[in-house]
Parts: structure tokens; C-alpha cells; sequence
């Protein structure tokens, strides 16, 4: 028996990779990545030691719905709690059906910026859940486990929470962020199957590290202030390399911060360098999200001796009037600037673009392919556009009557666009997407990039299935 049961809910389709996380409202990976559900580690690090936890990832498991029924029976879990993500919504929310039909005791939970923005909506769609967590989870997460598991307190008291009662829906008053991220306990990392994650060029097991929450710049199209409001709060790089060892002693010889832009405050991202080789960790390779404006030279040496191999860019469009009208407040100098000197560095780089933004026309897509294409970009992924409820993207959109499906699944950065604009339909935004794949990987110096950056027999399996997933889209 296990008392809490936190799951990363089975896939819609047999093959279908879908990314689900704590802030992130979800998509189909073309480029087949395996997820680390290091979000439900923190939440799994929140409960008592009296109080049993496992982690059920069943897309790393590659486990159906009738699988999960089996695990639920076994374990006859208290409570479970489970990811659902705005693009695999209805999904997702089968989880607490299955659960509920299995035995109606059991408690359910969900959390995450879909459940956060949209709580009446969520309930509406699922009688099988219980409990929205909404915000910021661990410490409101920690005190619901403890009132399911026997402490007297009132549902009413547990700020962030919303719960149904007497027929209605009652939404407790925001739970204010944790100040000091130092404070959370680090994750259960050893209820992840690390060896099951998949990210290009890291096949061999990795995790994420959390190194902070929130990012202060405004873009239209980002979900970050759903769940942080644009309020940056850092780990400190103490914190960081404690953690390190941890999965070092773990096997771990990989990992990627998973932070909206870990290169925000330089003063952290120097003395975590520092640390990292002082403490002979330089070792482990491990790659990072970052803007173009928040790097410089002084770092990007610094973090390339501390082992960092990778850094992934929001590069966004080749067009400034697009990242105008995002409020990217970056330009594309500044992007062809800061890929030159990452390759000088000898970092390679991520390119993250997103096609089908406002204001987007065949001419700014193609901008935008041909930036890509003149770049040192060793891997690049072209995102759908999507207005994802609580963004500023979908109230834009929304109120210039562009949008043209209102479903959730229709929010797939990696499926279709529901948006048609004058000029610009949905089906031509799509049609960009898939050219821009064909022009970018189809080249002799893209496949190069590539080869060079292989560094085991599990890269090249990899790279060769999520390759032909983008050359084949259809």
C-alpha cells in the first residue's frame, strides 16, 4: 500500500510524447522528449516520512490506462494527485474518473497553470476531482496531505486550495509565494526512472534541477505569470550544489535546468560556476534556458569550464516587428549577436522559434526560417503560436475575433494553430512549421552539427526517430 500516488497521466495516443509539467501548459514533443517529472519530486519531498509516495510517470513508463488501473488497485493509494496540462486536458483529467471508479474514498488532486487559471472549468469537466491546488503547490500540497491523512483542519484554512462543497465550488484566498526557495526540501529525484528521460544529445538518463521560479520580462505568449506573476525568486547557488552531489551520488552524470532563464542574475550564475569547479563537479555535463540578453561573454566562459555543452535560446521569430509586438524586448542582432558567441565559446546552442504569433505574414515566416538557417543553431524546434488561456497571447487574439478554436486541445505548440489572421491562415502557419523543419534539417552542415554533437550509441537511435517524426509530419 502507498499513501499518495502522484502520476504523470498515460498519453492520448499510442507514440505520442507529450511534455506535462508544473509550469508548463503542455504539448506534443515531435522531437521525442521524455519529460523528468521533477515537479512531482518536489512534491513528493513535501510529505511526512510517516506518509508513503510514489512517482507513476507513464509516459517514461510508457504505461496505458489499463496499467494504470492495475498500479491504483495495488496501491490503494489515499490521495492521488496528477498533472493536467491545457492541451491534453480531458486526458488528463480521465486519471480521477479511473480513480474514483476504483474506489470512491480516494482523494484527488491536480495543480498547474491550466487547473490555476481556469478552477471552475476544471471541476465542470471532471466530477472525479476533488481538489484544485492553485498557484505555487508545495506548501498548500503539504497541508492538504496533512488534513487527508488525519491532522483537524479546515479545508477553509488552506490558502491556495479550492475544493467542492454542499454543491458549489469554494476558492480559498492565494497562497503568497515561498520567499526563500532555499527552504523547500530538494526533490525525490529517486522516485524519478531517470533512466527513461529523453532530451536530444542527453539519452544516457537525466533529470532537471530547479534553479529558480518567474521571469520579469512581459512576452504575450508565455504562461509563466499564470503561476509566478513575474516574480523572480533564486535558489542560491549553495542550494544548487547540494543538490549536484545528490544526483551524483545518484548516477546522474546529466542535467538541464529547467528555469525560465537561469542566466537572469549574473552575480548567481557566477558563484554557482565557481562553486561547481571548486567542488570538482565540472564534471557532469548540464545545459540551461536563457535570453539573449542576459548572457555575455564573462558568463558563457565561465559556465562552458563549470560544464555547461548547451544553452537554449528563445530566438522566437527573424522578424523584430514580431518580437515587437511579443514583447520579446530583445531584437534579432541581439539574437544573431548572442548564438555567434555562444559557438565561439564552444557552447552549442537550442533554438527555440514560434511561428504564427501576432502580426505574423509568409513574409515574416520566412524571416524567420532563414534566420535560423544563418545561425550556428545546432538544434531547432519551430513552435506553434498558441494562445494558451491566462496569456496575454489568447486575450489578444480573443478580442481581434482571430481565434479559431476555443477548445484546449486546440493549444498543441507542437500539433496545429488555431488561429487564422488576414492574410495568414491557421492551415498556411502549419504548412510554414513543417517547410521550416525540411529547409533547417535537410542541409548538409545542419546534419554535421548533429553528428558532432553525438555522444553514445542511445543519441543516435534517438535522433534518428525524433528526425524523421519532423521530416514525415504530415
Amino acid at each position: 500500500m502507498t499513501g499518495v500516488l502522484l502520476i504523470n497521466p498515460p498519453t492520448p495516443q499510442k507514440g505520442r510524447y507529450i511534455i506535462r509539467d508544473l509550469n508548463r501548459s503542455g504539448r506534443t514533443s515531435k522531437e521525442k522528449i521524455i519529460w523528468p517529472q521533477t515537479s512531482l519530486a518536489y512534491l513528493a519531498a513535501m510529505l511526512p516520512k510517516k506518509v508513503s509516495v510514489k512517482i507513476i510517470d507513464c509516459i517514461a513508463e510508457d504505461m496505458g490506462w489499463e496499467e494504470l488501473k492495475d498500479v491504483v488497485k495495488r496501491e490503494k493509494p489515499k490521495l492521488v494527485g496528477a498533472h493536467v496540462i491545457t492541451s491534453t486536458a480531458h486526458n488528463d483529467l480521465k486519471t480521477f474518473g479511473v480513480v474514483k471508479r476504483l474506489n470512491k474514498r480516494i482523494k484527488t488532486v491536480t495543480f498547474g497553470p491550466h487547473s490555476t487559471e481556469l478552477v471552475k472549468e476544471t471541476f465542470g469537466e471532471c466530477g472525479g476531482l476533488d481538489y484544485i491546488i492553485r498557484g505555487e503547490p508545495e506548501l498548500t500540497f503539504e497541508a492538504l496531505v496533512k488534513r487527508i491523512f488525519g491532522k483537524r483542519v479546515f479545508l477553509s484554512s488552506i490558502d491556495g486550495l479550492a475544493y467542492r462543497t454542499g454543491g458549489k465550488i469554494r476558492i480559498n484566498k492565494d497562497r503568497k509565494f515561498i520567499k526563500d526557495l532555499d527552504t523547500l526540501p530538494l526533490p525525490r529525484h529517486d522516485l524519478l526512472p531517470i533512466e527513461k528521460y529523453l532530451f536530444p544529445f542527453m539519452s544516457g538518463g537525466f533529470t532537471f534541477v530547479i534553479g529558480s521560479r518567474g521571469c520579469p520580462f512581459p512576452c504575450t505568449f508565455c504562461r509563466q505569470p499564470i503561476m509566478w506573476k513575474g516574480q523572480v525568486r533564486s535558489r542560491s547557488p549553495e542550494s544548487l550544489i547540494k543538490e549536484i552531489r545528490l544526483l551524483k551520488k545518484l548516477g546522474i552524470k546529466e542535467f538541464l535546468f529547467s528555469t525560465d532563464t537561469f542566466t537572469v542574475d549574473k552575480g548567481i550564475v557566477m558563484k554557482f560556476c565557481d562553486l561547481m569547479i571548486k567542488e570538482g563537479l565540472s564534471d557532469i555535463r548540464w545545459a540551461c534556458n536563457s535570453r539573449v540578453d542576459t548572457i555575455d561573454r564573462e558568463m558563457a566562459e565561465a559556465m562552458k569550464e563549470a560544464g555547461c555543452w548547451m544553452v537554449a535560446l528563445g530566438l522566437e521569430s527573424g522578424s523584430d516587428k514580431i518580437l515587437k509586438l511579443a514583447k520579446k524586448s530583445a531584437t534579432v542582432k541581439q539574437n544573431k549577436e548572442a548564438v555567434k558567441m555562444l559557438d565561439d565559446v564552444g557552447i552549442k546552442v537550442y533554438g527555440y522559434f514560434i511561428i504564427g504569433l501576432l502580426g505574423e505574414t509568409k513574409k515574416t515566416i520566412r524571416q524567420t526560417v532563414e534566420l535560423a538557417k544563418e545561425l550556428p543553431v545546432t538544434f531547432a524546434i519551430f513552435h506553434v503560436a498558441s494562445p494558451y488561456p491566462g496569456t496575454v497571447f489568447y486575450k489578444q487574439v480573443k478580442e481581434k475575433g482571430f481565434l479559431t478554436d476555443e477548445g484546449w486541445e486546440s493549444s498543441d505548440q507542437g500539433n496545429l494553430s488555431p488561429v487564422d489572421y488576414p492574410g495568414l491562415s491557421g492551415d498556411e502557419i502549419m504548412v510554414g512549421i513543417k517547410s521550416a523543419y525540411r529547409e533547417f534539417y535537410l542541409r548538409p552542415v545542419a546534419v554535421w552539427r548533429i553528428l558532432g554533437s553525438i555522444k553514445n550509441v542511445g543519441d543516435i537511435g534517438h535522433l534518428f526517430s525524433a528526425g524523421l517524426s519532423q521530416l514525415l509530419w504530415r
